[in-house]
Protein backbone atom coordinates (compact mmCIF):
# COMPACT_ATOMS: atom_id res chain seq x y z
CA UNK A 1 0.00 0.00 0.00
CA UNK A 2 1.22 3.60 -0.31
CA UNK A 3 -0.26 7.23 -0.08
CA UNK A 4 -3.42 8.07 1.58
CA UNK A 5 -4.12 4.13 1.91
CA UNK A 6 -1.08 3.73 4.02
CA UNK A 7 -2.62 2.09 7.53
CA UNK A 8 -5.68 2.57 6.23
CA UNK A 9 -6.93 -0.58 7.80
CA UNK A 10 -6.67 0.80 11.68
CA UNK A 11 -8.95 3.42 10.93
CA UNK A 12 -12.10 3.44 12.63
CA UNK A 13 -10.63 -0.12 14.81
CA UNK A 14 -10.26 -0.33 18.48
CA UNK A 15 -6.12 0.18 19.07
CA UNK A 16 -5.84 -1.99 22.24
CA UNK A 17 -9.33 -1.42 23.29
CA UNK A 18 -8.38 1.98 24.21
CA UNK A 19 -7.97 4.23 21.29
CA UNK A 20 -10.67 4.49 18.77
CA UNK A 21 -8.86 5.52 15.35
CA UNK A 22 -10.12 8.39 13.32
CA UNK A 23 -8.69 9.94 9.93
CA UNK A 24 -5.19 10.05 9.09
CA UNK A 25 -4.20 13.85 9.84
CA UNK A 26 -0.67 14.12 8.94
CA UNK A 27 1.70 12.57 6.92
CA UNK A 28 5.80 12.79 6.77
CA UNK A 29 8.35 10.85 5.63
CA UNK A 30 8.46 7.84 7.67
CA UNK A 31 5.39 8.33 9.53
CA UNK A 32 1.36 9.31 9.56
CA UNK A 33 -0.38 10.36 12.62
CA UNK A 34 -4.08 10.15 13.21
CA UNK A 35 -6.37 11.35 15.10
CA UNK A 36 -8.20 8.98 18.03
CA UNK A 37 -10.36 8.99 20.93
CA UNK A 38 -9.10 7.67 23.79
CA UNK A 39 -12.37 5.36 25.58
CA UNK A 40 -11.75 6.16 29.37
CA UNK A 41 -11.95 10.16 29.35
CA UNK A 42 -13.62 11.24 25.73
CA UNK A 43 -10.43 13.14 25.30
CA UNK A 44 -9.33 13.45 21.81
CA UNK A 45 -5.85 12.57 21.02
CA UNK A 46 -3.38 11.63 18.27
CA UNK A 47 -1.78 8.18 17.39
CA UNK A 48 1.57 8.55 15.59
CA UNK A 49 2.74 5.34 13.82
CA UNK A 50 5.23 4.70 11.07
CA UNK A 51 4.81 4.31 7.65
CA UNK A 52 4.49 0.59 7.15
CA UNK A 53 7.74 0.32 4.70
CA UNK A 54 9.22 1.26 7.87
CA UNK A 55 8.28 -0.34 10.56
CA UNK A 56 11.28 -2.84 10.63
CA UNK A 57 13.69 -0.30 10.63
CA UNK A 58 15.50 -0.42 13.93
CA UNK A 59 16.84 3.06 13.77
CA UNK A 60 13.17 4.42 13.38
CA UNK A 61 11.86 2.27 15.69
CA UNK A 62 14.46 3.06 18.02
CA UNK A 63 13.65 7.11 17.60
CA UNK A 64 9.92 6.45 18.06
CA UNK A 65 10.86 5.17 21.74
CA UNK A 66 13.04 8.18 21.97
CA UNK A 67 10.68 10.17 21.76
CA UNK A 68 8.78 8.42 24.71
CA UNK A 69 11.76 8.99 26.30
CA UNK A 70 11.94 12.90 26.19
CA UNK A 71 8.21 13.57 26.82
CA UNK A 72 8.77 11.57 30.35
CA UNK A 73 12.52 12.76 31.35
CA UNK A 74 11.90 16.15 29.88
CA UNK A 75 9.84 17.95 32.73
CA UNK A 76 8.76 21.07 30.60
CA UNK A 77 5.33 22.26 29.77
CA UNK A 78 6.33 23.21 26.56
CA UNK A 79 7.12 19.13 25.58
CA UNK A 80 3.87 17.79 24.01
CA UNK A 81 2.62 14.71 26.79
CA UNK A 82 2.89 11.25 25.37
CA UNK A 83 0.15 9.86 26.63
CA UNK A 84 0.50 6.24 26.22
CA UNK A 85 2.57 3.53 23.64
CA UNK A 86 2.33 0.50 22.19
CA UNK A 87 2.64 -1.49 19.25
CA UNK A 88 0.85 -2.39 16.44
CA UNK A 89 -0.09 -5.84 14.45
CA UNK A 90 2.71 -6.06 12.54
CA UNK A 91 5.37 -5.31 15.67
CA UNK A 92 5.91 -1.54 14.86
CA UNK A 93 5.90 0.96 17.72
CA UNK A 94 3.08 3.64 18.09
CA UNK A 95 2.44 6.69 20.47
CA UNK A 96 -0.30 8.39 21.88
CA UNK A 97 -0.10 12.06 22.25
CA UNK A 98 -2.17 15.17 23.23
CA UNK A 99 -4.10 16.62 20.81
CA UNK A 100 -2.72 20.07 20.37
CA UNK A 101 -5.40 22.76 19.84
CA UNK A 102 -2.82 25.16 18.22
CA UNK A 103 -1.72 26.92 15.36
CA UNK A 104 1.65 26.59 14.15
CA UNK A 105 4.33 28.87 14.15
CA UNK A 106 4.56 28.44 9.97
CA UNK A 107 0.95 29.25 9.33
CA UNK A 108 0.82 31.68 11.20
CA UNK A 109 3.55 33.67 9.29
CA UNK A 110 1.31 32.50 6.19
CA UNK A 111 -1.15 34.77 7.11
CA UNK A 112 -0.07 37.98 8.94
CA UNK A 113 3.48 37.80 6.64
CA UNK A 114 6.64 39.21 8.40
CA UNK A 115 6.12 39.82 12.40
CA UNK A 116 7.89 42.43 14.60
CA UNK A 117 11.03 42.28 16.63
CA UNK A 118 8.73 42.50 19.91
CA UNK A 119 6.15 39.51 18.97
CA UNK A 120 9.19 37.36 17.63
CA UNK A 121 10.91 37.88 20.47
CA UNK A 122 8.23 36.71 22.92
CA UNK A 123 7.33 33.74 21.16
CA UNK A 124 11.46 33.05 20.82
CA UNK A 125 11.70 33.73 24.66
CA UNK A 126 9.76 30.53 24.99
CA UNK A 127 10.88 28.25 22.31
CA UNK A 128 14.55 29.24 24.50
CA UNK A 129 13.05 27.99 27.78
CA UNK A 130 11.75 24.85 26.21
CA UNK A 131 15.41 23.88 24.19
CA UNK A 132 17.29 25.00 27.80
CA UNK A 133 15.25 21.75 29.55
CA UNK A 134 15.58 19.61 26.58
CA UNK A 135 19.41 20.37 26.12
CA UNK A 136 19.81 19.93 30.00
CA UNK A 137 18.36 15.90 29.65
CA UNK A 138 21.11 15.47 27.22
CA UNK A 139 19.00 15.79 23.83
CA UNK A 140 19.17 18.02 20.49
CA UNK A 141 16.08 17.94 18.67
CA UNK A 142 17.70 18.88 15.01
CA UNK A 143 14.54 20.47 13.36
CA UNK A 144 14.02 23.42 14.96
CA UNK A 145 11.63 25.23 12.48
CA UNK A 146 8.50 27.04 12.09
CA UNK A 147 6.48 24.06 11.53
CA UNK A 148 7.13 22.29 14.73
CA UNK A 149 6.49 25.53 16.91
CA UNK A 150 2.72 24.86 18.08
CA UNK A 151 0.96 28.26 19.62
CA UNK A 152 -1.92 28.79 21.68
CA UNK A 153 -3.99 31.08 24.08
CA UNK A 154 -3.56 30.32 28.02
CA UNK A 155 -6.34 30.74 30.34
CA UNK A 156 -5.26 34.38 31.32
CA UNK A 157 -4.79 34.63 27.09
CA UNK A 158 -0.88 35.06 27.37
CA UNK A 159 0.83 32.97 24.43
CA UNK A 160 1.61 29.29 25.15
CA UNK A 161 4.22 27.38 22.90
CA UNK A 162 4.73 23.51 22.46
CA UNK A 163 7.97 22.09 20.59
CA UNK A 164 6.57 19.26 18.75
CA UNK A 165 8.38 16.07 16.78
CA UNK A 166 11.35 14.72 18.61
CA UNK A 167 11.98 12.09 15.77
CA UNK A 168 15.41 12.73 14.88
CA UNK A 169 16.55 14.30 17.97
CA UNK A 170 20.03 12.96 19.51
CA UNK A 171 20.36 11.96 22.80
CA UNK A 172 24.04 11.95 24.94
CA UNK A 173 22.86 8.23 25.91
CA UNK A 174 22.59 7.25 22.12
CA UNK A 175 25.16 3.89 21.53
CA UNK A 176 27.85 4.31 19.65
CA UNK A 177 26.82 2.42 16.66
CA UNK A 178 23.17 4.83 15.99
CA UNK A 179 25.86 7.35 15.93
CA UNK A 180 28.30 5.30 13.51
CA UNK A 181 25.39 4.76 11.26
CA UNK A 182 23.98 8.02 11.49
CA UNK A 183 27.64 9.81 10.18
CA UNK A 184 27.26 10.86 6.91
CA UNK A 185 23.15 11.61 6.78
CA UNK A 186 21.61 14.69 7.35
CA UNK A 187 18.80 14.99 10.25
CA UNK A 188 16.49 17.97 10.36
CA UNK A 189 15.08 20.01 7.71
CA UNK A 190 17.66 20.93 4.98
CA UNK A 191 16.75 25.06 5.23
CA UNK A 192 17.31 24.94 8.73
CA UNK A 193 19.98 22.31 9.16
CA UNK A 194 23.24 24.08 11.10
CA UNK A 195 26.09 23.93 9.29
CA UNK A 196 27.29 20.82 11.09
CA UNK A 197 24.16 18.53 10.64
CA UNK A 198 24.38 19.74 6.80
CA UNK A 199 27.99 17.90 6.82
CA UNK A 200 26.64 14.73 8.12
CA UNK A 201 28.40 15.22 11.70
CA UNK A 202 26.41 13.31 14.36
CA UNK A 203 27.96 14.84 17.14
CA UNK A 204 26.13 18.24 17.22
CA UNK A 205 25.13 19.98 21.14
CA UNK A 206 22.53 22.28 21.63
CA UNK A 207 24.48 25.06 19.42
CA UNK A 208 23.11 23.09 16.32
CA UNK A 209 19.35 24.20 17.58
CA UNK A 210 19.89 27.65 18.18
CA UNK A 211 21.36 27.71 14.40
CA UNK A 212 17.34 26.73 13.96
CA UNK A 213 16.37 29.39 16.03
CA UNK A 214 18.22 31.72 14.04
CA UNK A 215 16.70 30.86 10.80
CA UNK A 216 13.38 31.28 12.31
CA UNK A 217 13.80 34.46 13.54
CA UNK A 218 15.24 35.37 10.22
CA UNK A 219 12.17 33.82 8.68
CA UNK A 220 10.14 35.62 10.83
CA UNK A 221 11.22 39.20 10.75
CA UNK A 222 11.89 39.03 6.89
CA UNK A 223 9.44 36.88 5.12
CA UNK A 224 12.93 34.92 3.42
CA UNK A 225 14.95 31.81 4.32
CA UNK A 226 18.89 32.78 4.52
CA UNK A 227 19.94 30.00 2.10
CA UNK A 228 18.60 29.03 -0.91
CA UNK A 229 19.75 26.73 -4.01
CA UNK A 230 18.10 25.23 -6.58
CA UNK A 231 17.92 21.93 -5.03
CA UNK A 232 18.65 19.94 -1.42
CA UNK A 233 22.16 19.52 -2.10
CA UNK A 234 22.96 23.27 -3.31
CA UNK A 235 21.68 24.27 -0.19
CA UNK A 236 23.14 22.36 2.01
CA UNK A 237 26.74 23.38 0.03
CA UNK A 238 25.79 26.98 0.75
CA UNK A 239 24.76 26.65 4.64
CA UNK A 240 28.47 24.94 5.07
CA UNK A 241 30.41 27.30 3.20
CA UNK A 242 28.31 30.60 3.05
CA UNK A 243 27.22 33.01 5.88
CA UNK A 244 24.02 33.86 5.99
CA UNK A 245 22.81 37.40 4.79
CA UNK A 246 22.23 40.31 6.94
CA UNK A 247 18.06 40.60 8.11
CA UNK A 248 18.37 44.21 7.09
CA UNK A 249 19.10 43.34 3.75
CA UNK A 250 15.09 41.90 3.28
CA UNK A 251 14.28 44.49 5.94
CA UNK A 252 16.08 47.33 6.66
CA UNK A 253 13.64 48.45 9.22
CA UNK A 254 15.33 46.41 11.79
CA UNK A 255 17.90 47.36 14.01
CA UNK A 256 21.61 46.48 14.09
CA UNK A 257 21.69 45.02 17.63
CA UNK A 258 18.81 43.09 16.36
CA UNK A 259 20.44 41.74 13.35
CA UNK A 260 24.03 41.31 15.44
CA UNK A 261 21.46 38.48 17.88
CA UNK A 262 20.17 36.73 14.63
CA UNK A 263 23.83 36.66 12.89
CA UNK A 264 25.05 35.48 16.05
CA UNK A 265 23.02 32.47 15.91
CA UNK A 266 23.79 31.86 12.23
CA UNK A 267 27.30 31.85 12.59
CA UNK A 268 28.87 28.97 10.93
CA UNK A 269 31.40 28.07 13.39
CA UNK A 270 29.19 26.63 16.66
CA UNK A 271 31.17 28.29 19.43
CA UNK A 272 30.62 31.68 18.00
CA UNK A 273 27.24 31.49 18.59
CA UNK A 274 25.05 31.83 22.08
CA UNK A 275 26.82 29.00 24.10
CA UNK A 276 22.65 27.98 25.72
CA UNK A 277 19.41 28.51 24.96
CA UNK A 278 19.25 30.50 28.94
CA UNK A 279 22.24 32.68 26.71
CA UNK A 280 19.45 33.93 23.91
CA UNK A 281 16.39 34.44 26.15
CA UNK A 282 19.15 36.98 27.85
CA UNK A 283 19.82 38.04 24.69
CA UNK A 284 15.93 39.03 23.83
CA UNK A 285 15.73 41.46 26.78
CA UNK A 286 15.60 44.39 24.54
CA UNK A 287 12.52 43.53 23.18
CA UNK A 288 10.56 42.43 26.34
CA UNK A 289 10.10 45.29 27.90
CA UNK A 290 6.60 44.68 27.06
CA UNK A 291 6.41 40.84 27.06
CA UNK A 292 2.93 40.65 28.58
CA UNK A 293 0.84 43.36 26.41
CA UNK A 294 2.98 41.27 23.41
CA UNK A 295 1.52 37.90 23.99
CA UNK A 296 -1.60 39.25 24.77
CA UNK A 297 -1.40 40.60 21.28
CA UNK A 298 -0.40 37.83 19.43
CA UNK A 299 -2.03 35.24 21.17
CA UNK A 300 -5.62 36.75 20.73
CA UNK A 301 -4.41 36.46 16.89
CA UNK A 302 -4.25 32.80 16.51
CA UNK A 303 -6.51 30.67 14.31
CA UNK A 304 -6.93 27.76 16.83
CA UNK A 305 -9.73 24.86 16.34
CA UNK A 306 -12.55 24.70 18.68
CA UNK A 307 -12.43 22.11 21.49
CA UNK A 308 -14.10 18.74 20.10
CA UNK A 309 -13.94 15.12 21.49
CA UNK A 310 -15.15 14.03 17.66
CA UNK A 311 -13.04 12.04 15.75
CA UNK A 312 -15.37 12.71 12.86
CA UNK A 313 -13.62 14.33 9.67
CA UNK A 314 -11.58 17.06 10.13
CA UNK A 315 -9.51 19.72 8.48
CA UNK A 316 -5.77 18.85 8.35
CA UNK A 317 -3.67 20.95 10.18
CA UNK A 318 0.02 21.45 10.58
CA UNK A 319 0.14 21.05 14.48
CA UNK A 320 0.11 16.85 13.90
CA UNK A 321 2.34 16.92 11.24
CA UNK A 322 4.48 13.61 11.42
Amino acid sequence: MGGASERSEIRGQLLDGRYRIGHAIGRGGTGIVFEAERLATLERVVVKTLRPAHAGNPDLISRVRREVEVARRVFHPGIVPVIDHGTLYDGSPYLVMKHMRSESLSSYLRRSGPIGPMQVAVIVARLASVLHSVHRHGYVHRDIKPEHILLNRGALGELDLHLLDFGVCAADTAPSDERGRERGRVYGTPSYASPEQASGNPYVDGRADLFGVGVTMFEALTGKLPFKGRDVTAVLKRIIAHDAPSIRLYAPHLDEQLDALVAKLLSRNPARRHPSARAVMRALEPWLGERVRTERMLAATLEVAPETTSIRPTVQHEMVAA
